[in-house]
């Protein structure tokens, strides 16, 4: 039995130092008060349960188009600095690290996105898009700093500002100078990440890993686990030019069908489809965990809102869903029994 003891502790001792540090989920909610609610506790309280170690709190601010210059946190849209100060408070009384990963949508052009910003701007708008970028992500900053956040991010798949690299080694200095932690950016999947030229100034190469799986729905976790060869090579290769960590700060699927065909795909309406989510879970582990250049990942996402989940949503949570049990297995994996003495 001693011997049993002892190996089954060699084994969790072993699972721990090969497992990434990094085991989290986006935690997010849109709109104010959300994360000050019982619910959201609650919430967060359920995502600790899985074994994740870590947090990514998500709060989007807003600019009207994709050629607009201001951009502003929006009263019906943009959770309060107290709304993120208790949820923060909350993620490490649970013993949570945090990530703070501000977006910029876009709240009157439902053609573009986030990636479109900046489409035809002048010189003058760059200038005036930049100081006010500049504003927005030091207030956070600032926040994150106060508030002993471990790891921030500076900006999200703004692929369409990315190019801009004298810009943003001036936003990321200027975030370094309020927070001083470490940080990361989340370059969109689908070229960004391979086109950036600033990486040297931040501390992960952070990618929102949406990689398309499959042709078509219903793929078994064989074949998922196959279609993540591309994204792999392009992952070790982004590591090996600029010899730091990778870290996803995002990765996720629908509850859907065809979810891991179009893993972005968030506004269509697919048949509800448990399975393929959990089949894409399986295969990001089985595909990604032991790879040495994996600082860890963000599973995008699991909502504030409690109402979100369950077996019949067809969200990205994998609360109360075969990929929980998933996600459980790899967060905290259990320790191996032995057998009753004789």
């Amino acid at each position: 039995m001693r011997a049993c003891l002892m190996l089954g502790a060699l084994l969790i001792a072993l699972v721990a130092i090969a497992q990434p540090a990094i085991r989290g989920f986006d935690f997010a909610a849109w709109g104010p008060g959300i994360y000050r609610t019982p619910g959201s506790d609650t919430s967060l309280a359920n995502l600790a349960a899985t074994g994740a170690n870590w947090v990514g709190i998500v709060v989007t601010v807003y600019q009207p188009d994709r050629r607009a210059t201001d951009i502003r946190r929006l009263p019906v849209a943009t959770p309060t600095d107290a709304d993120l100060r208790h949820a923060i408070a909350t993620a490490h009384r649970l013993g949570l690290k945090v990530m703070l990963k501000p977006h910029v949508d876009l709240s009157r052009d439902d053609a573009h996105w986030r990636g479109d910003i900046g489409n035809a701007f002048t010189e003058a708008q760059w200038s005036r898009w930049f100081a006010a970028y500049t504003r927005i992500i030091t207030g956070y900053a600032a926040l994150a700093r106060a508030e002993r956040v471990e790891l921030f991010c500076v900006g999200t798949e703004l692929e369409g500002t990315s190019g801009r690299e004298t810009e943003w080694r001036r936003v990321i200095a200027a975030v370094r100078a309020a927070y001083g932690g470490p940080l990361v950016y989340a370059a969109n999947w689908s070229g960004e990440a391979a086109a950036i030229r600033f990486w040297d100034a931040l501390d992960y190469l952070g990618v929102d890993a949406y990689y398309p799986l499959a042709t078509e729905a219903g793929a078994t976790v064989a074949e998922l686990q196959q279609g993540w060869a591309a994204g792999v090579n392009e992952l070790a290769g982004l590591h090996a030019r600029w010899k730091k960590p990778i870290l996803l700060t995002e990765v996720g699927f629908r509850s859907s069908a065809g979810a891991c065909r179009e893993p972005w795909e968030w506004q269509s309406s697919p048949a509800l489809d448990l399975q393929e989510q959990a089949n894409g879970y399986q295969a990001t582990f089985q595909a990604l965990w032991m790879q040495p250049w994996l600082a860890g990942l963000f599973w995008w996402d699991w909502e504030a809102d409690l109402t979100h989940g369950g077996a019949q949503d067809r969200g990205y949570t994998p609360w109360g869903k075969p990929a929980e049990a998933i996600v459980r297995r790899y967060y905290a994996p259990a320790p191996r029994r032995c057998p009753p003495d004789s």
